[in-house]
């Protein structure tokens, strides 16, 4: 799929981040856009610049963890554009906390949303990819699906459950030699509104000190990629059919690390994570 003039992309969580960004740089590449989100206003403003470029676009508010709603969606999609080539599930939210503190309602939401929204936007859809004869998933997972730092277990979770869903579609899919195929994509630290928006244990903030505004401001300092980073990575995911993207220089070093020494890397996560918490043990005792 060198050449995406024309082709139909579907974009969920596109109201904003990452979604955005993509659904802008594949209607820039000549796609028809079938964009989605949950957030009226954002998914609005998304609508109005994939027109502006000059593209077609149709625009759903779409909650991702109903599936009857999404695969009438899909079913409204292919009637409207007569195809379908490319499905982008990016929609995706956080939960920051220990695994102890998360609640299982917690723990339910961010896999509905995560896993179980992908798992509905890929089968939905995936009649139709074949259909068309030419056809690409790309599911947004993350570093933290290769890795799984403490205090974001449910996330890793979530999104080590995406990276492995789309390693075996896409082992299946070429087996049954259909044109589809499915990439997984992986980004570092991006400056998007995840954390801000994250569920967070109240344990988080006395341990860290800092509120939920202070700790999405210090993640956008830290954060050096971008949305529009992710969304260049996975066209050319696409057009290349890579099994896995990885985005940033954290992501690399990751993926580098958890392949040549997995014991190795946790144990020093660990003693980084223990001498924080030292440093922070210490300055409460002298201000005490």
């Amino acid at each position: 799929m060198n050449n995406l003039k024309q082709k139909v992309a579907v974009v969920t969580g596109a109201g904003s981040g990452i979604g955005r960004a993509t659904a802008l740089a594949l209607a820039h590449e000549g796609c028809q856009l079938a964009i989605s989100d949950i957030s009226a206003s954002n998914l609005e403003e998304t609508r109005l610049a994939i027109e502006a470029i000059g593209a077609k676009v149709q625009a759903k508010l779409l909650d991702v963890t109903d599936r009857e709603a999404f695969e009438n969606y899909a079913s409204e999609v292919a009637d409207n554009f007569g195809t379908v080539n490319i499905v982008i599930n990016n929609a995706g939210v956080m939960v920051r906390g220990s695994l102890q503190n998360t609640s299982i309602e917690d723990f339910e939401w961010i896999m509905s949303i995560n896993f179980w929204g992908m798992v509905y936007g890929s089968m939905a859809f995936l009649p139709y990819l074949k259909q068309s004869g030419e056809g690409r998933i790309c599911n947004v997972s993350s570093m933290f699906g290769m890795m799984a730092p403490a205090n974001t277990g449910s996330y890793a979770a979530s999104k080590f459950a995406i990276r492995a869903f789309s390693e075996a579609l896409r082992t299946e899919l070429d087996v049954e030699g259909c044109g589809v195929s499915v990439t997984s994509i992986h980004p570092g630290m991006i400056k998007t509104a995840i954390l801000r928006d994250a569920r967070v244990d109240p344990s988080i903030h006395e341990q860290t000190g800092m509120n939920q505004e202070d700790a999405h401001a210090e993640f956008t300092k830290q954060a050096f990629n971008t949305p529009e980073k992710v969304a260049n990575a996975i066209i050319k995911g696409i057009k290349k059919n890579k099994m896995r993207v990885l985005v940033g220089f954290d992501a690399y070093l990751v993926d580098w690390a958890t392949r040549l020494a997995p014991v190795l890397f946790r144990k020093l996560a660990t003693r980084i994570l223990k001498m924080d918490k030292a440093k922070r043990q210490k300055a409460a005792g002298a201000s005490a």
